[in-house]
């Protein structure tokens, strides 16, 4: 099925010198077909026969059962995603039955760029862009797919992204992208574009100038006759080899010259310029202004273009049909037969003639009803400040952008709109959100602005708010906390002893703002936690309170506040769950609960956040809630469950190129390869870490620290690794941070430095978090705690101690540590003799480990087993434990029943990503398919 929007046809015959090019293309269709996602930028200048030569690769192609979409872009300028709906606007809409077959699962996210009408209000790029893929997968599940752009340097940006972010998931899909692009020194060139030309699986081809022999062939086929050497040279010097150019002089001269010697004189005569301008020069007053209004409203209605040329529709057609006669139009469209002749239309008229003549424009379809973003790329090529009528239009076309997942498009229309006025605070606020998702630092910029010019405390806080949301992702967390430490203060002055309802929820909603941003980073967590020392929780009670309430939890926590207190804010904030998911209130929570050995509330409410996170598309705070999945996994001994999301996480952002800003996934990550027996698997993932001011943050750097030491022991490095903890724990004193198994540095310690006989200084280390063990006090801490000052002890005392750790551990969720204590205790008792105490518990240690998929403390317990004289009373391992935890992921989304695509849709990856991984599990489960995998699994 071949469909065209705009790109004109064009005969093979009419291609001479083209036949290299031809060859390329077919051979990338070739491969395409075979089912390898590709891409070919043509590239060239003006008239040099990129769409010719375009069209005819399509026209072959139309034949096949290739799916063919095909667009032109014009520089009269583009609405967000406007080339994608031009691709897609003839299968949209194709009445019910059709749309649900286009339309299915992740498909159905690509609406509001499709259809923004039918929108659901704001959306994440993201969850566009990987809607409008998935789009393009159900196509290609049919046969081969080929999207084609013509004058792709004109492209809306939004566009131009989605067709790179396309590509790089097309690799195991049968689909094709064509684009052309204009070059020459004052062409545009898109960065979007320029990207998408270095493409690892895009082809650039540059098309030269034709050589002499195709210039004589393109001569001998326009005039009936072979052309003289001295006529072809002469056609070479004036063209320059243009194809375009040489149509042309062909167009002017065939009817009046013979191509001989004696008349090769009379291209000098023509010369190049006037190949075009003779026939706008020849025009009327009255037909040139409607050649400039052709020039500026290409694609109109008769009316339309006639109305801005300031005449009727009558002698309008007669200056088109002189258009026509003098071959400047498409011969069933108003719109020029080539761009070089539209710029020579506009050439016309001087610049401030041509202003008048786009405001006019616009001003002509801004009454006739069509939407705000129609009218305001007209608006965008103007100088001067826009008039009222033009930033209402703006601001429209802003929202509407925005609406769909286009943020650059909306920011462009918003700056216009700012001429009019630079100190309009709503615009301000308005342009620093979408550009908080593009260009964060620029986004604060308009935000200081903006509170440099509101005085009134109360309109100042949402805007302090949303300061401090944008500088998360900025890194500008110490100027964040200052600006909201000075708007809640101004606040607080003007609050009376008894604050109305609407002060006392803005006065949430700037603690809240303080909170966050001086959690964020080490060097304001101390003064954070002095500023809220004596500060009451709230009820709860409004969405605003629970808010609160979650940054609250996760102060206390990080200061290591008695876990039951923090636990009984943190379960408030999810009593009723009207807090934003994926907000960080709810993140918050799920800290101090899980933290806290509390993590069924904490695994509900996360599973919400990515339950919702996967409905809406949003990739990113997939990834994030699939890490804090891994936290509570690991905490709670579900090591394979853990790896899993781990894993998934790391692929995820390596995938993505979200990597500079994310630490996170990398340092869980490392922690589980090392329990998986793969130290050194565990340092390339901390290596792959290359957030800046990484020792700055306050979660992921003692993560990234506990990692690494423990991947430094595992291959003897224990001094390294010793250091690295030391690091870790002076960090955290330094910063305020006294919670003793967000990053148990002491825990750690406290082995190696048994192992190395120094245990005055191991006691030390206890004696110095003994107190935080203890005002935290849950069973997990406390059984740390006594596991580490067994193994400081000697004889009986350390028997005794590692036993009421057990004890304690089996009363929590901490199945690896309680694995460990039941390890060490079985060796305390072999060491005392006791072979039969020390196999009983050995065989905890083993059975806890492999329930957890332990292999680092099985490979300590199953030889301690040995030497006790014992053997296992079943197998302990299992061909489950050799997937990796992306092929986990993949096959207990298998297993419940999904089909590929729906596993990729859901795990943001591809469908050939999915194919690869079940092929392996199924080669490492010794299985045949599908219907064997739940059983297989279910050993586990």
């Amino acid at each position: 099925m071949a469909v065209r929007s705009g790109v004109r046809g064009s005969r093979r015959s009419e291609l001479a010198g083209r036949d290299w090019e031809l060859r390329v293309l077919a051979e990338r269709a070739r491969t395409t077909a075979l089912g390898e996602g590709q891409a070919v930028l043509l590239r060239g200048a003006a008239g040099i026969g990129k769409t010719k030569l375009l069209s005819v690769a399509l026209d072959e192609l139309a034949g096949t059962a290739a799916t063919v979409l095909a667009a032109t872009c014009a520089d009269t300028g583009a609405a967000a995603y406007e080339a994608v709906r031009a691709l897609f606007g003839p299968l949209w809409p194709r009445g019910d039955a059709e749309e649900a077959a286009l339309l299915t699962g992740s498909a159905r996210l690509a609406l509001p760029a499709l259809a923004p009408e039918r929108g659901d209000g704001s959306v994440d790029t993201y969850s566009v862009m990987h809607g409008l893929s998935w789009l393009v997968a159900g196509l290609a599940a049919r046969g081969p797919v080929v999207l084609a752009v013509d004058d792709a340097q004109w492209c809306d940006e939004t566009s131009l992204r989605w067709l790179g972010f396309l590509l790089r998931r097309a690799e195991d899909l049968p689909v094709l992208v064509l684009l052309t692009q204009r070059t020459g020194p004052d062409e545009p060139g898109p960065e979007a574009l320029a990207e998408l030309g270095t493409a690892a699986n895009c082809l650039a081809v540059d098309l030269a100038p034709l050589a002499a022999a195709a210039v004589a062939d393109v001569l001998a086929t326009g005039f009936g006759a072979t052309p003289d050497p001295e006529f072809v040279r002469r056609a070479v010097a004036v063209t320059g080899g243009n194809p375009f150019l040489l149509d042309r002089v062909i167009g002017a001269l065939r009817d009046r010259v013979p191509p001989d010697a004696g008349h090769a004189g009379v291209l000098d005569e023509l010369g190049r310029e006037a190949v075009v301008r003779p026939l706008l020069d020849r025009l009327s007053p009255g037909a040139l202004s409607v050649a400039r209004a052709i020039a500026v409203l290409g694609g109109e209605e008769l009316e339309t273009i006639a109305a801005l040329a300031g005449t009727r529709p009558g002698p309008a057609g007669h200056a088109v049909q002189a258009l026509r006669d003098g071959e400047l139009l498409e011969p069933d469209r108003l719109v020029y037969a080539h761009d070089l002749i539209r710029t020579a239309a506009l050439n016309t008229a001087d610049p401030a003639e041509l202003a008048r003549l786009r405001a006019r424009a616009a001003m002509l379809l801004n009454d006739s009803g069509r939407s705000s973003e129609e009218v305001a790329v007209h608006l965008l090529v103007l100088d001067g400040p826009p008039q009222p009528w033009m930033v209402t239009v703006l601001r429209e076309a802003a929202a509407a952008a925005e609406s769909r997942g286009a943020p650059a498009a909306a920011a462009r229309y918003l700056a216009q709109v700012l001429r009019a006025g630079e100190d309009d605070v709503p615009v301000l606020v308005h342009l620093s959100r979408v550009l908080g998702q593009i260009d964060p630092a620029a986004s604060l910029r308009h935000l200081e602005r903006a509170l440099r010019l509101v005085d009134d405390p109360r309109r100042r806080v949402p805007i302090a708010m949303q300061y401090v949301m944008v500088s998360l992702s900025a890194q500008n967390a110490q100027r964040s906390y200052s600006l909201a430490t000075e708007v809640s203060d101004a606040l607080e002055a003007v609050l009376g002893a008894d604050p109305s309802p609407a002060d006392r929820a803005l006065r949430m909603v700037s603690q809240s703002a303080l909170l966050l941003s001086g959690l964020d980073e080490k060097a304001t967590v101390a003064q954070v936690g002095a500023r809220f020392r004596d500060v009451v929780p709230p009820p709860g009670d409004t969405a605003e309170e629970r808010e609160l309430l979650g940054m609250l939890s996760s102060l206390g926590t990080l200061q290591g506040r008695p876990a039951a207190e923090v636990v009984a804010q943190a379960v408030q904030v999810l009593r009723i769950g009207d807090v934003a998911p994926g907000g960080w209130a709810v993140l918050g929570a799920v800290l101090t609960l899980f933290l806290a050995d509390r993590p069924e509330p904490a695994l509900a409410a996360i599973t919400g956040v990515l339950d919702h996170a996967q409905r809406r598309g949003e990739a990113w705070t997939y990834v994030l809630g699939a890490t804090v999945r891994a936290l509570i996994h690991q905490f709670c001994g579900n090591l394979t469950d853990a790896l899993a999301d781990a894993q998934y996480s790391f692929d995820v952002i390596t995938q993505e190129r979200w990597a500079p800003g994310i630490a996170m996934p990398q340092a869980v990550l490392g922690s589980l390869l090392v329990r998986q027996g793969d130290p050194a698997g565990a340092e390339r993932a901390l290596a792959a870490i290359v957030r800046p001011r990484l020792e700055d943050f306050t979660l992921e750097y003692h993560w990234y620290l506990l990692a690494k030491a423990r991947a430094r022991a595992a291959l003897g490095d224990v001094d390294g690794a010793l250091a690295v903890l030391r690091t870790c724990g002076e960090s955290l004193a330094g910063s305020g941070i006294g919670n003793p198994v967000l990053a148990p540095w002491w825990y750690e310690s406290a082995e190696l430095l048994a192992g190395l006989g120094r245990t005055t200084e191991g006691e030390a280390v206890l004696d110095g978090v003994e107190a935080a063990v203890r005002r935290w006090g849950t069973q997990r801490a406390l059984g740390m705690l006594e596991t580490s000052r067994g193994v400081l002890a000697t004889g009986d005392a350390a028997i005794e101690r590692l036993r009421h750790a057990a004890e304690l551990l089996a009363d929590s969720p901490a199945k690896v540590e309680q694995a460990k204590a039941e390890y060490l205790l079985g060796r305390r008792l072999l060491a005392r003799g006791d072979a039969e105490g020390a196999r009983e518990r050995l065989r905890r240690s083993i059975d806890l480990s492999v329930l957890s998929r332990d292999k680092q403390q099985l490979g300590l317990a199953l030889p301690a087993l040995a030497e006790a004289g014992g053997r296992m009373r079943h197998g302990t391992g299992s061909p489950s434990d050799a997937l990796s935890g992306s092929e986990r992921r993949v096959a207990q989304r298998a297993a419940e029943g999904a089909t590929n695509r729906e596993i990729a849709e859901s795990l943001f990856i591809t469908q050939r990503t999915v194919e690869v991984h079940l092929t392996s599990v199924y080669r490492k489960l010794g299985i045949t398919g599908r219907a064997e995998l739940a059983a297989a699994l279910r050993d586990r």
